[in-house]
């Protein structure tokens, strides 16, 4: 009997019925999986903290590291909306000054370190002893080249650069 014709059999829709298709239904995972990245960093007030907690996020969860990850790139090249991207080169503009877009591609390096971590971090039998060591290396990277970024910054604007407290002291 078809589902329509029984009135008793009325109640929510399937997931089938939600969406016509396996990429409709990804889609809306990848997009909740972002949200959800960008909920666990939103309160960061340094880019540093921001990856820190990014990385902390992606260990959390495999699951959305996975969604997030997996079409990254595609996403990014079709300008869709990633709200913890732009939250980061919001930070940078806050840290080095400038407009947020002029930080692209060192944000775009702290998401490849965070990203290759990430994914050490998710393979079979990681240690938890070189998990720690992995990790740490990323965060140290992270900050070296939010430095580096600084240092950059300043001598364009003549201005000296702020020393910056580590990471792990704040």
């Amino acid at each position: 009997m078809p589902r329509k014709a029984d009135a008793r059999l009325e109640g929510p829709p399937t997931l089938y019925e939600r969406f016509s298709n396996k990429d409709d239904l990804l889609s809306l995972l990848r997009r909740r999986a972002r949200l959800n990245l960008f909920s666990a960093i939103k309160s960061s007030r340094s880019s540093a903290q921001a990856c820190r907690r990014a990385l902390d996020f992606f260990a959390a969860h495999p699951n959305d590291f996975r969604l997030i990850s997996e079409d990254w790139a595609l996403a990014f090249a079709r300008k869709e909306h990633m709200p913890s991207f732009e939250f980061l080169k919001r930070l940078l503009a806050t840290e080095l000054g400038g407009m947020p877009d002029h930080h692209t591609a060192v944000a775009l390096s702290l998401v490849a370190l965070l990203h290759g971590t990430s994914t050490l971090l998710h393979s079979v039998d990681t240690h938890k002893k070189i998990s720690r060591d992995f990790r740490g290396a990323c965060v140290s990277a992270c900050e070296a080249l939010i430095r580096a970024a600084s240092s950059k910054a300043a001598r364009s604007n003549g201005v000296p650069p702020r020393r910056r407290e580590p990471l792990h002291n704040r």
